[in-house]
């Protein structure tokens, strides 16, 4: 297997504890309590400068190389391909509806929280459906010579809260992590 692939299988991993803070965000903001803004503003902030930025684009050339090399599996891999642009957008549509509680616009809440959700519910079955149809394809079909033009190409960045740390940018969900591992 490549050390790509091996890095992309542990984003999900990673993306799955973001995604339990971000549940929990959401589940406050749900019972109308105020949730941490700062805490929200940086995962959505995470989610877009490392997942859509570094870690869809790395798939997307894993998808790209399998599409051009197999017929196996052409529908799934484009769908895959097509939702990373969909994160991208629901994304942002959150983060800016954000933007604007904290700036104070008048918003609905229970707008706001359906699009918080519909952002974890996409996310979540995209990782199933990459970790139980696209990844398997690609280590079944992808030569080493396959994955060494792959890791060429793919953005060569960081995780900027679990890899090459960079506690002043995302403290809040450094804090967060540490208090839930702790006892």
């Amino acid at each position: 297997m490549s050390a790509l692939l091996n890095r992309l299988e542990e984003d999900h991993r990673r993306l799955t504890q973001i995604m339990g803070l971000l549940e929990g965000l959401l589940d406050r903001f749900h019972d109308g309590e105020e949730p941490d803004y700062e805490l929200l503003a940086e995962l959505l902030e995470y989610m877009t400068d490392y997942a859509d930025q570094v870690h869809h684009p790395s798939e997307d050339l894993i998808f790209e190389q399998l599409l051009a090399k197999t017929d196996q599996g052409q529908e799934v891999l484009r769908r895959l391909m097509l939702q990373h642009q969909a994160l991208a957008q629901l994304n942002r549509r959150f983060r800016e509806s954000l933007e604007g509680i904290v700036h104070e616009e008048v918003l609905p809440r229970d707008e706001v929280e359906i699009q918080g959700r519909e952002l974890l519910a996409t996310l979540r079955s995209h990782m199933l459906l990459e970790d139980n149809e696209g990844f398997p394809l690609a280590a079944e079909l992808l030569s080493a010579e396959d994955w060494a033009q792959i890791e060429m190409r793919a953005p060569a960045a960081e995780d900027p809260v679990f890899g090459h740390a960079d506690p002043v940018r995302f403290r809040t969900i450094y804090a967060q992590l540490k208090n839930e591992l702790e006892p």
